[in-house]
């Protein structure tokens, strides 16, 4: 039986979750300011785009937790939010799709 590598899976998934965004052309040019970036709200609703706090506190966080090789905390939900948020927005699905994988993998990660 072979060993699942997750931390090499989170990395890929990262990374594909970050081009498609630049795809897109929802990866921002510019900080949106740190302040924005304190909210106690889940995803900083009330000062971000749910693609702001991807690119900024979601990817960079979990990154992380990578690099330091930790499982990121999970198991995430983000799909959700996300087919919430974009709901009105079918060019968007395949955004939600990788967010989706990315539910999987933490999901799967942490019954290991």
């Amino acid at each position: 039986m072979s060993s699942i590598n997750w931390l090499a899976k989170y990395i890929e998934i990262f990374d594909r979750i970050e081009e498609h965004m630049v795809e897109l052309e929802l990866w921002a040019e510019s900080h949106p300011g740190h302040h924005k970036l304190q909210s106690s709200m889940p995803f900083c609703v009330d000062t971000l785009l749910l693609e702001e706090w991807i690119q900024f506190v979601f990817l960079p966080k979990m990154r992380e937790y990578v690099e330091e090789e930790r499982l990121p905390p999970g198991p995430a939900q983000i799909t959700p939010m996300a087919e919430e948020v974009y709901k009105n927005q079918p060019e968007l699905k395949s955004l939600i799709e990788l967010l989706r994988k990315f539910d999987e993998i933490s999901h799967l990660s942490h019954l290991h």
